[in-house]
This record gives structure tokens, sequence and C-alpha cells, in this order.
């Protein structure tokens, strides 16, 4: 696991390189580290801000830093996602792959809820109307299937692009580039690099087609 000390050298680590990459801009400073259950939320901001505390100090772009609490590995966040905590089913669901409940899930309940009352074929009809695209003798099937156990992953991933909305992008994290491996204290020489022994991976990935590929 990543402690406050190796998240705060893995944020530093990147503002000195981030740094040495645009060396008129001003520069940037760790100014404080929260615990989460996921992450290390890591607030950034000028070293002008940290001595003055004037608004006019602050810089501009996203200002925080998550460092996942298992692999290391660095994210940018938004400051709109920080201030509403809405990264965070996205971090469980797309990072960690944990699972979330959607609008699937509530339609996968309206659905059964109907079909008790009024029949599959009803709530068939009611499915359709909510995803058009699922022809009707597969809305029957798939009704039927929600009865027994789990509607086959290839309609249920057809109804997700149609209840689902695409995730914002000022409520998601974003991958860093990678640097290089850092090892936690209490980390054994020689570690594999996998998620669980400190190591630290960051890989540059735009958000938008991160995203998109889901």
């Amino acid at each position: 696991m990543i402690d406050r000390e190796t998240a705060v050298r893995i944020v530093e680590e990147q503002l000195a390189r981030e740094h040495r990459e645009e060396p008129e801009a001003r520069r940037t400073v760790v100014l404080a580290a929260t615990e989460h259950e996921l992450v290390w939320i890591v607030g950034c901001s000028t070293e002008e801000f940290a001595r003055t505390r004037d608004v006019q100090d602050l810089p501009v772009g996203p200002g925080l830093y998550l460092v996942d609490r298992v692999d290391g590995e660095l994210y940018e966040l938004h400051a709109v996602a920080a201030a509403t905590g809405g990264w965070e089913d996205d971090y469980r669901a797309r990072i960690r792959g944990l699972p979330v409940r959607t609008a699937v899930d509530a339609l996968h309940e309206e659905v059964r809820a109907l079909a008790a009352e009024q029949g599959p074929l009803r709530a068939a009809r009611a499915l359709r109307e909510r995803v058009p695209a699922l022809p009707p003798v597969e809305a029957v099937g798939y009704v039927r299937a929600l009865l027994t156990g789990e509607a086959p992953a290839r309609l249920v991933d057809l109804v997700r692009q149609q209840v689902v909305p695409p995730p914002d992008p000022f409520l998601t994290a974003r991958r860093v580039r990678r640097v290089r491996r850092v090892r936690g204290p209490g980390d054994a020489a020689g570690g594999s690099g996998k998620p669980g022994d400190g190591a630290c991976v960051r890989v540059v990935r735009r958000s938008d087609d991160e995203l998109l590929d889901g």
C-alpha cells in the first residue's frame, strides 16, 4: 500500500518534471495530502500562493492529483470533480474495476417488477420504450433472462449504451504519464511492479480517448 510520504513524493517528482519542461511557468508545490479509501488526494498550488494565500496567486489548471493507494498510479483531477465528489464512481468502475450501481441496474429492477406484475410482454414493451434499438424478439428474451438470472452480456452492453450517459471529462480522473517506479518504505527490494508491491506505474492517455474506449 502507498503511504502519505510516498504519495507526496510521487506528486513532487511529477511537478519537478513539469517545471523542467516549462521552466518559465510558475513553480508548483504540494500543499496537502488527504487520505481517501481509494487514493491520496494531493493538493498543489504555486509557491506564491503557499506563501501569501492570495487567490490571485492560484494556478490555472487542475491543482489536484490522485495517487492510487494500491499501485501508486498518478492521476490529475479537475477542481469541479474534487468539489462534488463526482469522480468516485467513475474511478471505482473504470480504474479499479469495482462494481458500481448504474442506470442499468435501476432499469433491470423496474423491468423485473413490471414483468412480475403485468407479464413479460408488457415489460418487454416498456424496455423497448427506453431502448428502441433493442429488437422486439430480443427484448422479450432479455426480460425472460432477467426473470431467471442475468441478461446476455451483448444485450446488456447495448442497453448500457442507451441508458448510461457518457462520463463527464470534468468529473473523471486523467492518468498522468509514466515516469519511474517509486517504491514504498515497506516494500522489499526487487518487487514485481504489479499492483500492491509499491510500484508506481504512470501511463499517458488522452482522457477523451480513454473515456470513449470505456
